[in-house]
């Protein structure tokens, strides 16, 4: 393989010398359950929430796993729970030691309401030959 070496700011003006740089864009979920997100917090899934402000909530197991480990999340960051029901809770992480994390509430639980997403999803292909159109369509079901 060979290496390209600019020494003249001329080179750079010819855009076949240029390296190309895809463009990535992050993006967040457009449902209307996502925009009520107080920011732009972690969010966890716990079975219980904390009552009011205040209320603390031991968290363990996966969640507990991929806030310390994966995100590297510790003592006084802040984060959202919430129960997979419609409520949804800010808050800091108080305390973590070896088996979970202590979660503090830092204003009282909102429910949220659940709405189906506002759009549809279209697959389109071509003849498939033999068996691969009905794995095709077990696969986008």
């Amino acid at each position: 393989p060979r290496a390209l070496v600019v020494s003249r700011p001329s080179l750079l003006s010819r855009p076949w010398l240029k390296p190309s740089i895809p463009i990535v864009r992050a993006f967040s979920a457009a449902s209307d359950y996502s925009d009520q997100s107080r920011g732009s917090l972690p969010r966890f899934f716990s079975e219980s929430l904390p009552s009011s402000k205040g209320g603390v909530v031991r968290v363990q197991g996966d969640e507990f796993w991929h806030m310390t480990k994966v995100l590297r999340l510790g003592a006084n960051d802040r984060i959202e729970l919430f129960n997979g029901k419609g409520g949804l809770v800010e808050g800091c992480i108080q305390n973590v030691d070896r088996t979970g994390i202590d979660f503090v509430a830092a204003r009282d639980p909102i429910v949220v309401n659940p709405h189906k997403p506002q759009w549809d999803v279209f697959a389109a292909f071509g003849t498939l030959k033999g068996g691969r159109a009905d794995w095709l369509i077990e696969k986008c079901t």
